[in-house]
């Protein structure tokens, strides 16, 4: 069989495999929730009624109407357009906070967990303490000393899925590198880089991938709760936790201040988190968790 006949079979699988995993309710809910959100806050610039900071005190503090869908804020800002830019913020800085801790930690625990020996026991204890340190404290800490702009903020989020998947991609590794066909690769001479990333992380991708999917929406809930806590995303860039925040004082009377973003917050998190399990129990039958 040719190369492109291989290709066009592996894109077949990979189609037949997805429509599978789409036949399950909760799956089709979940995956089309997210295309929503992503489609909301990309298109956010074009279907924005108004500039998310755009001030008008005369206008502060009011309901839901025609003119504004979700009411305004104390400064006259229109909520629904704030909320979009949100999403925008929110899950821009979850997509770069969870690629880079995977790229990192996929990285330190495929070293981890096939080199063995003294390296994986220093790597472990190294990331067991991190682990035994709360994430939203940690976050916390280092936003606190190093200060609440978004590289900051990006590298706070970033550490703790750095440990999460570095602990899941060596538990991953240890249990695929006493197979027959890496013993046959160190056999034939193949260096150990094209084994680890040719032939072991390739056949781990599964508990990975989930594991990814279930931490966008951790990250997204941890951003917004440093932002609830003033430590996040600084005014005037909006942010579902600074807004919830902002809404408080004027829970009495004007709900909706924190009402939208935090049902949007609430969706993200449901959408997300269905999305892991049913991608956990498509690609391992067997269920478990991978955290």
């Amino acid at each position: 069989m040719s190369s492109a006949e291989n290709h066009v079979g592996g894109w077949v699988l990979f189609f037949e495999s997805f429509k599978r995993f789409l036949s399950s309710k909760l799956n089709r809910f979940s995956f089309v929730l997210i295309l929503l959100l992503f489609a909301l806050a990309l298109a956010a610039p074009w279907i924005s009624p108004f500039p998310f900071d755009q001030v008008n005190p005369a206008n502060g503090l009011k309901g839901p109407s025609w003119e504004h869908l979700m009411g305004t804020d104390n400064a006259g800002r229109d909520i629904f357009s704030r909320v979009l830019y949100g999403a925008r913020t929110s899950l821009s800085i979850a997509m770069i906070a969870v690629i880079f801790g995977l790229i990192t930690g996929v990285f330190i625990g495929a070293v981890s967990g096939y080199v063995g020996g003294m390296v994986d026991e220093v790597i472990m204890r190294i990331v067991e303490i991190f682990m035994s340190i709360p994430g939203i404290v940690m976050a916390l800490a280092l936003v606190s000393v190093l200060g609440p702009s978004l590289p900051f903020i990006i590298l706070a989020l970033s550490i703790r899925r750095i440990t999460q998947f570095a602990r899941v991609t060596r538990g991953a590794v240890l249990s695929v590198k006493t197979q027959d066909y890496v013993t046959a690769c160190h056999a034939i001479g193949m260096s150990n880089m094209r084994i680890v990333f040719g032939h072991v992380l390739p056949n781990c991708i599964g508990p990975i991938i989930v594991l990814a999917t279930v931490l966008i929406g951790n990250v997204i809930l941890t951003e917004s709760t440093l932002s609830f806590l003033g430590m996040g995303i600084q005014e005037p860039t909006p942010s579902w936790g600074t807004m919830i925040a902002q809404g408080n004082e004027f829970l009495t009377f004007a709900p909706w201040l924190s009402i939208f973003p935090g049902l949007f917050l609430f969706l993200t998190m449901i959408a997300f988190n269905l999305l892991g399990d049913g991608m956990r129990d498509h690609l391992d039958p067997r269920g478990g968790s991978v955290v």
